[in-house]
């Protein structure tokens, strides 16, 4: 289940607005569970992509928040996107890497073990991740999240009264903080390590996330280029770190100490064959990155 649309009034408070986007996220989260409990890849990654959007509203807005119960959220939020994980590793190991590569790869016996062995993997992770969602850790925090939200928690003892402030007054300091953190880990891409540029994945992850909940504060037809921009360079930086964590994959998939030499090596032909593709679209990826940095912010015109 894809998030439902969200839709703010500029008249909102600081405190409605971001009341709507917690419960947003929090629906989108709850209506997947039935597709995580069914092992449904989709339902996986849409759950991921619902507590990533939690966990980004709560760090946009983070300085507004007190700190132990932002704190409390991000951590266990943090706990059930890892516990989500591997699942969602394995079928994008799968289904965009493996699959991909198998027509121009002439090893069909050794791809099949493989894909057998992912397959297998896989398949424990799913149910690793239906465990997760039936576990009492879980249920108490759907249930502290939809509280709060509902509760708007975070005014307790007075706190957070910058956020009693009209939204529209919130909404462009937190996008100009996402903003600098974007352009500070953009810098000097081209020697950027692997570990540097999935920084910046994240840091362009939370700026999308952030500018979309708050999109509709803002003139139609001045929001959609830059979102659209943020997500090309999203998924461009998302296929390096798919390598590289189907590299960690492939270590456990085919550790040296057990001889699996066939696995090994057509795992290795399989990674070296999309980083050679990746390799060709370097110059278009720095492009799109470029253009995006140039681009004047919605919120700033």
């Amino acid at each position: 289940m894809h998030a439902a649309p969200l839709a703010l009034d500029p008249a909102l408070s600081g405190d409605a607005a971001l009341q709507r986007i917690g419960l947003a996220c929090v629906d989108h989260m709850l209506r997947n569970e039935p597709a995580v409990l069914a092992g449904i890849d989709g339902g996986i990654h849409q759950m991921r992509v619902a507590v990533r959007r939690l966990r980004a509203t709560l760090s946009a807005f983070g300085t507004l928040l007190p700190e132990h119960q932002r704190r409390w959220a991000s951590e266990e939020l943090r706990w059930l996107a890892d516990a989500l994980g591997p699942a969602r590793n394995l079928d994008v190991f799968e289904t965009s890497l493996l699959k991909p590569a198998r027509p121009d790869l002439d090893d069909a016996a050794a791809l099949e073990q493989l894909r057998e062995a992912a397959g297998h993997r896989r398949r424990l992770a799913h149910r690793e991740a239906a465990d997760a969602v039936q576990a009492v850790r879980y249920v108490a925090l759907k249930e502290c999240l939809c509280g709060w939200f509902e509760g708007c928690g975070w005014q307790e003892g007075g706190a957070a009264g910058n956020l009693r402030r009209p939204v529209c007054g919130v909404a462009e300091p937190v996008l100009q903080r996402r903003w600098r953190v974007a352009k500070k880990r953009g810098k000097a891409f081209a020697a950027q390590s692997p570990g540097e540029r999935h920084r910046l994945r994240i840091a362009l992850k939370k700026l999308r996330y952030t500018a979309e909940s708050l999109a509709t504060l803002y003139p139609p037809g001045t929001t959609e280029l830059f979102t659209k921009r943020l997500k090309r360079l999203q998924d461009d930086l998302g296929q390096a770190n798919d390598l590289r964590v189907g590299q960690e994959i492939l270590a456990e998939l085919a550790p040296p100490a057990v001889r699996q030499p066939a696995i090994a090596e057509v795992g290795q032909r399989v990674l070296a064959w999309h980083e050679d593709r990746l390799a060709k679209r370097e110059p278009k990826l720095r492009k799109h990155l470029h253009k995006l940095f140039e681009t004047e912010p919605f919120w700033r015109r």
